[in-house]
């Protein structure tokens, strides 16, 4: 549990956050409660679970959930726990709003954020999924919004949270954000954000790595379960190249004794330039068993096999190495 929370520097922000965040993308989504009340109780547990294991990095957006993650967010701030946590939101793809990276509305979804999530400041405020960059940073855009909401004491730090690489590299050369998120690219399945990841912690930035479960393929269980509840949600679908080889993985693992879960966090905090790896709890239960594999003794020999098993495996789907807009090619309806 020491090295799980022990604080990373965020880059140059003089931000320190635990090597494991929590993404609120998915929190609450639990089938068996029905009523508004009862998810608001299950949200708000949910996070309190992680900040009480000591976890100290937030990360939501004014979309996620309709709307209701910045709103749970907030309720389970209350009470002093504000203090104790590092914030991070989005901006340009509010849902009364979306796409729109211009400043004005920048500066109006953090307004809206500051009120729903009940602060006056919020730490990290990052571009979200812009469909091409030069919005984002032209004169009135995005960004200059942010630095001057950043001037004000408003914003702690600017950051850019999108899939595709080609846009991050502009973000991380312009020596205009603090921060990158990168989604869905590094993990067992995949690692083709890792020159990215060295190239922002060469330019003193920080990483926040998003999805080491690779959408839950990593989760331990059989991917093709996982495939058939998204279908059944109507969520996303994962490229079937990714499957596969998280299906492989899957195998191997369970044919060797090894938690899969266990070894796809691990993976992930065992590389130091990642400053966080954001994890997205629906439940309480899913935060005690995400932190649980985060801790778990992993052998030697298993991290050898785990090679040697990556090198024969067939390739993954393309990520954001080749995405145009935001996402990669794939059956992908949005991240």
């Amino acid at each position: 549990m020491t090295e799980l929370l022990r604080k990373r520097p965020l880059g140059r922000t003089g931000i320190r956050v635990t090597s494991i965040g929590i993404g609120t993308s998915a929190l609450g989504t639990d089938s068996s409660v029905a009523d508004p009340e009862s998810a608001d109780e299950l949200a708000v547990e949910t996070l309190r679970t992680a900040l009480r294991r000591g976890l100290n990095y937030i990360d939501t957006a004014p979309g996620y959930r309709d709307g209701n993650s910045d709103r749970w967010v907030g309720m389970a701030l209350q009470d002093g726990w504000r203090d104790r946590v590092v914030l991070a939101t989005k901006v340009g793809t509010h849902p009364e709003r979306p796409g729109d990276m211009t400043a004005r509305t920048t500066a109006w979804t953090i307004e809206q954020s500051l009120e729903v999530l009940g602060t006056d400041t919020i730490d990290i405020a990052l571009v979200h999924d812009p469909s091409a960059m030069d919005p984002v940073m032209e004169r009135g855009g995005a960004v200059e919004a942010l630095e001057r909401l950043k001037a004000e004491g408003t914003v702690r730090a600017i950051g850019l949270g999108v899939q595709n690489q080609e846009y991050l590299r502009v973000g991380i050369e312009s020596g205009r954000f603090d921060v990158i998120q990168s989604p869905y690219d590094y993990n067992l399945v995949r690692t083709t954000s890792k020159h990215l990841i060295d190239l922002a912690h060469e330019r003193r930035l920080g990483v926040i790595n998003a999805s080491p479960f690779l959408a839950g393929l990593l989760s331990g269980g059989d991917p093709m379960e996982v495939v058939a509840r998204r279908v059944m949600a109507g969520m996303w679908q994962p490229n079937l190249q990714d499957v596969q080889r998280a299906r492989l993985l899957w195998k191997w693992s369970t044919e060797r004794g090894v938690d899969l879960r266990a070894l796809a966090i691990q993976f992930c905090l065992r590389n130091e330039r990642i400053t966080t790896t954001l994890i997205g709890p629906r439940r309480p239960s899913d935060m005690v068993e995400n932190i649980v594999a985060a801790i778990q003794d992993l052998a030697t020999e298993d991290w050898h096999a785990l090679e040697e098993a990556l090198r024969a495996l067939p390739p993954p789907g393309p990520g954001g190495e080749d995405a145009v807009g935001p996402y990669p090619p794939s059956d992908r309806a949005g991240g």
